[in-house]
């Protein structure tokens, strides 16, 4: 085995491929969930079982700590003139974090954040066979998630081929997910609570005209499968007098009626914020990529089982 470590990232190799990367791995400064839990460790049990190279980002991926892989390069100008203005609560922020991977306090700054970069993505492209491993929030809006795989709008797999592979692995795995039914309900719970704890220290109100940001954008997405899956009754109340109370009351309600988890394609991650590997991935020249986003609740509870379902579609791309 050969092991580089590089400035903002590390690279395990025993041979050429496949590529697991982990964009998103490195510490998490200022807020807890601002690295991705336990993905690495998925990641690292994958390349363990599989061979090929391991490529784990050492660095915060919030902007005035790190680099957020995962994200365009913005310009000079721009990454120094928001240092200016940097607050992760403001609109403008939420836009800029939106699109590009760096903010910089001067052009040496920028200039030392800009070569990580770049090296990072070069390592990265070295491979033809390349998975991406993020861990996403076990929240409502990703019912019933358990991992979601993103082809990249069918750029980086064919959507016909990938969706005959998960539909062979949820049926493998099919005793397993009514195991986990009741734990992995308990999860999206106390995710639930998690957030609105988080959203009422942030804004001092749970009123969606006062939230903004990333709170707002997904807290939307969230209340669009409480409409789907919530008694009609408990969603009358929740529309009448929206409070942190009845909310919760709304998940759990929808709980009931969401159906068993399973292995999804694209039904919350579509790729649409992936600007770092659209940017010097695309077009693929021969490559095969996708990114699975894994539930918090598999990382940590089930990391070994979480991937060997990863392997399994691996495997037969």
């Amino acid at each position: 085995m050969k092991t580089e470590f590089k400035k903002g990232y590390t690279v395990y190799k025993n041979k050429d491929d496949p590529v697991f990367v982990v964009p998103h791995s490195g510490p998490a400064l200022e807020i807890a969930t601002s690295r991705d839990d336990n993905a690495e460790t998925v990641a690292s049990l994958c390349w363990k079982k599989e061979g090929g190279v391991l490529i784990v980002s050492g660095i915060p991926r919030r902007r005035q700590w790190g680099i957020d892989f995962n994200r365009d390069i913005p310009n000079a100008d721009k990454a120094i003139d928001t240092s200016i203005w940097l607050n992760d609560d403001s609109e403008k922020m939420f836009e800029y974090k939106q699109k590009y991977a760096w903010v910089a306090f001067d052009e040496k700054d920028y200039e030392a954040k800009l070569k990580i970069y770049q090296n990072f993505w070069a390592d990265v492209g070295r491979g033809k066979k390349i998975i991406f491993v993020h861990r996403s929030f076990p929240k409502i809006r990703s019912v019933p998630s358990v991992m979601d795989v993103v082809t990249f709008g069918g750029e980086g797999v064919k959507k016909k081929v990938i969706q005959g592979i998960v539909s062979d692995v949820n049926s493998k795995y099919f005793d397993f997910f009514q195991k986990i039914d009741k734990d992995y309900k308990q999860s999206i719970i106390l995710e639930t609570k998690r957030t609105i704890l988080d959203t009422l220290r942030i804004f001092k109100s749970f009123d969606m005209g006062k939230i903004n940001g990333w709170h707002k954008y997904y807290l939307e997405r969230d209340l669009e499968r409480i409409n789907e899956y919530c008694d009609k009754e408990m969603l009358e109340e929740l529309k009448k007098n929206f409070t942190p109370q009845n909310y919760l009351i709304a998940v759990e309600s929808a709980l009931k009626n969401i159906p068993d988890p399973k292995i999804t394609i694209e039904n919350v991650f579509d790729g649409t914020f992936a600007l770092g590997p659209k940017r010097k991935l695309f077009p693929l020249q021969g490559k095969t990529i996708i990114s699975v986003e894994s539930s918090r609740f598999m990382n940590f509870w089930h990391p070994d089982t979480a991937s060997e379902m990863i392997l399994d579609i691996v495997r037969r791309l």
